[in-house]
C-alpha cells in the first residue's frame, strides 16, 4: 500500500503507521491527521496483520497508532514484539481505544486515546508526546547504563 501524506512531504514530516482492522475507523483517524495544521504527517495504513511488522520496519515510522479492535492475543503479542524488537523498541506506540476500561497487556504503549470525541489537536499532542516520552526514556536508559558501568568500575 502506498504511503498517504497529509501535506506535501518535507524534511519536517513525521511518519505515522496506522494499524487496525476497520477501514472506516482508520480513515477517520487519517482525516484527523490531515486536520493537524502545525505538523506534516506521512501515514501508512496497515490492515493485513500478517505482514504488519515487515511493513513497519520498511516504513520507519516515528509513531505507531494501533486500533484496539484487533484480537486481544494478537494485539498483546504485536505490542510485545514491537516494544522488545531491536529496530522497533524505540518507536512509541499509541493505542486508540473504544472504552476507558484498562487492559493490563497494553502496558507497553506510551499513550492511549479514546476514539469518542478525538480531535486533530488531541491526536497531534498524543503523537508528539509519545515521541518525546520514548526519546526521554531512551536517554535515561542509556545514561543509567553508562553510570552503572562507571559505578561498578569505581567500586572494584
Amino acid at each position: 500500500m502506498a504511503t498517504l501524506s497529509t501535506k506535501q512531504p518535507i524534511g519536517d514530516s513525521i511518519n505515522v503507521f496506522l494499524l487496525g482492522n476497520n477501514p472506516i475507523e482508520l480513515s477517520n483517524i487519517y482525516e484527523k491527521l490531515k486536520g493537524i495544521r502545525t505538523k506534516r504527517f506521512n501515514a501508512e495504513i496497515g490492515f493485513d496483520l500478517k505482514d504488519a511488522y515487515k511493513r513497519i520496519m520498511k516504513f520507519n515510522p516515528k509513531c505507531i497508532l494501533i486500533d484496539d479492535n484487533l484480537e486481544g492475543l494478537y494485539l498483546k503479542s504485536l505490542i510485545k514484539k514491537l516494544s522488545s524488537g531491536g529496530k522497533t523498541r524505540n518507536i512509541p506506540i499509541t493505542i486508540i481505544k473504544n472504552s476507558n476500561y484498562g487492559n493490563s497487556y497494553l502496558g507497553e504503549a506510551q499513550d492511549f486515546l479514546l476514539k469518542e470525541g478525538i480531535t486533530s489537536e488531541a491526536l497531534s499532542n498524543s503523537i508528539l508526546n509519545s515521541i518525546k516520552w520514548k526519546s526521554m526514556h531512551k536517554y535515561v536508559y542509556k545514561s543509567y547504563e553508562k553510570r552503572k558501568t562507571q559505578l561498578l568500575s569505581f567500586l572494584k
